[in-house]
């Protein structure tokens, strides 16, 4: 994964220099040139979890004590068990299997801290968020997107009075999600039998909890936003699953704390608008998926009653969200 590093390293450096106030109106064009450094490779094989390695027993077996009230502990191999196919394309196993269990399980408070740190860990590591991610279109997204998804519902359950999340781990998935949306292209929805891959959608969901982190300085939540901004504008594939309407409500969130956000945001749509111009020379499928992207997130924060009126009033006035 030289490249990811490569990324990676490239944009804890523009980190460090927001935070150190010696960028900001260059962040963007700097993110940019990040962004289109990075070449999709070759396609290898995915390696995917072992559906018949018991699976489907531990899930059914979990379950029936959960429904009977019996379950009072999970153990580390069963988790670890459950979390090994979170990337499998069998959406009764990653999604109504793995994810329904977990949720049910967090809900009776059955996992101890200590538990759910291990699975933050082995969630935020590069074998979790990167897997095949630089290649066309392949089953990886499952595990990449399932991962973030896991781990917005950690950042809730921490955020909720928890706290098992150390200021180390929160500065690390800082770094590994920036990079992953840098990286991220494969923006289907639901796809197919295999059910939902939406990982544009869970990038909302981590991003939201990460605005209302209160332990997060400034630069880093307005590094966030610049990245997804960055990427989303390049996306070459439609999102058409709720994906603007999510990452809507994660901006509006953003924006309403501090109006340094707004301005940013308000700095990044009217450079955005500048940029049509070059990409309108060439009319191809991608424009038109880049314009109908820009169009349907634009109209997702102007039908946000959350969005400050800063940000809907700009958008108003200029027509932007029409074209």
């Amino acid at each position: 994964m030289k490249e990811v590093e490569e990324v990676r390293s490239r944009l804890q450096n523009l980190r460090i220099k927001l935070q150190g106030g010696q960028i900001y109106q260059s962040l963007l064009p700097e993110i940019d040139k990040i962004i289109m450094s990075t070449d999709v490779s070759a396609p290898t094989e995915v390696h995917l979890p072992d559906d018949d390695d018991g699976i489907r027993d531990l899930i059914q077996s979990l379950r029936d004590q959960l429904n009977e009230h019996e379950l009072e502990e999970v153990s580390d191999k069963d988790l670890m068990q459950l979390f090994q196919h979170i990337g499998s394309p069998d959406l009764m196993i990653r999604d109504k299997g793995v994810y329904f269990l977990f949720s049910d399980i967090l809900q009776q408070q059955i996992t101890s801290k200590k538990q759910l740190k291990m699975i933050f860990d082995h969630l935020i590591q590069d074998e979790s968020l990167f897997d095949h991610i630089l290649e066309p279109q392949n089953d990886g997204v499952f595990k990449r997107s399932f991962s973030l998804m896991f781990l917005s519902t950690l950042l809730y359950i921490d955020r909720a009075g928890s706290h098992f999340i150390d200021d180390e781990s929160k500065n690390t998935l800082v770094d590994q999600l920036v990079t992953y949306i840098a990286l991220e292209t494969d923006t289907r929805g639901y796809s197919g039998k295999k059910g939902w891959a939406h990982a544009y959608t869970h990038i909302g969901n981590v991003l939201d909890e990460l605005a209302v982190d209160n332990s997060l300085v400034r630069a880093d939540k307005l590094l966030m936003l610049a990245v997804l901004l960055a990427r989303y504008k390049r996306l070459s594939t439609p999102l058409i699953f709720g994906e603007p309407e999510r990452i809507g409500g994660y901006i509006a969130d953003l924006t309403n704390q501090n109006k340094l956000y707004t301005d940013f945001l308000l700095l990044a749509l009217k450079n955005w608008r500048h940029e049509l111009v070059s990409i309108q020379t060439t009319e191809d499928e991608q424009m038109w998926t880049r314009l109908y992207n820009r169009q349907r997130l634009l109209q997702a924060l102007v039908l946000n009653p959350e969005m400050p009126k800063e940000v809907s009033s700009y958008l108003n006035e200029e027509n932007d969200f029409r074209f």
